[in-house]
């Protein structure tokens, strides 16, 4: 019996408000996961120096990515497409697209190296070597394919500026619309004939929607949304869709750092 109360004494004294015993109860050191670096060297066979091979060049396209990937996402917070000089939204959208352009090479680049790691594990006799290796290869596989698809929105983007660049109209097309339809651009101004056409349907008494500015009814479909983001707000937030997207790359590569071992077991 006593060392029954005994024992229901401290469990209360454990339940006791103020009392920390944190101290008590050992906590383990956090292992630092394992980065992702190009590997130095192996056993010198054909076998491992095949892996060692293609690993090395998956690896060291994955890295740059990473570098390019923090450029162009400091890029697009900094540009500003919208100072109306049409060179410098020229060549700034030009800069970008190199970016894309590099990712989407190296990425494709390095895939093929992934491909073959992934055929070398298929051809392993070894069941630990095939496992390690083939999840090696499909983590890497997976940030390089997280990182091409930056890049392919990326051109996405840049294709959607372009789209509204050339529904920009010059100078000499505007003129050529005030020729034609008396107003530089349709879709923003009411053509005089439209107006006209307004004018006599009030006249004879029809209904409508009236449009505020012109005091005449809003024909369908026309005028542009004065809240549509401008190229340069969409490219800020571009960088902050591609910035969220920097953790999975990583772990990915950490997934693909802790199989390294694994996979060149036997080399």
């Amino acid at each position: 019996m006593f060392y029954r109360l005994a024992a229901i004494a401290g469990s209360l004294a454990l339940l006791s408000p103020g009392t920390s015993y944190a101290a008590a109860v050992p906590v383990p050191a956090a292992t630092a996961a394992p980065a992702l670096k190009v590997i130095a060297s192996v056993r010198s066979t054909p076998r491992c120096a095949e892996i060692v091979t293609h690993a090395n060049s998956a690896i060291g396209a994955a890295l740059n990515n990473d570098v390019t990937l923090q450029q162009m996402i400091t890029r697009l917070r900094a540009v500003n497409l919208d100072d109306g000089n049409s060179i410098h939204r020229r060549n700034n959208l030009a800069a970008l697209g190199d970016f894309a352009k590099n990712l989407t090479l190296t990425s494709k680049a390095a895939d093929d190296e992934i491909k073959r790691l992934r055929a070398l594990a298929a051809q392993s006799k070894d069941p630990n070597e095939q496992k390690e290796l083939k999840a090696f290869a499909d983590s890497l596989g997976g940030a390089l394919w997280r990182q091409q698809k930056v890049a392919r929105d990326l051109n996405g983007y840049l294709a959607s500026v372009d789209f509204q660049d050339m529904a920009t109209f010059t100078e000499g097309q505007q003129q050529a619309n005030r020729a034609v339809f008396g107003a530089a651009d349709p879709l923003a101004n009411f053509p005089q004939d439209i107006l006209a056409q307004q004018r006599a349907a009030q006249q004879r008494g029809r209904g409508g929607q009236m449009d505020p500015t012109t005091g005449m009814q809003a024909p369908p479909n026309l005028g542009h949304d004065p809240n549509h983001p401008t190229a340069t707000q969409e490219a800020a937030a571009a960088a902050s869709d591609f910035e969220s997207r920097l953790p999975s790359i990583t772990l990915d590569e950490t997934g693909a750092a802790q199989h390294v071992t694994g996979a060149l077991a036997k080399c």
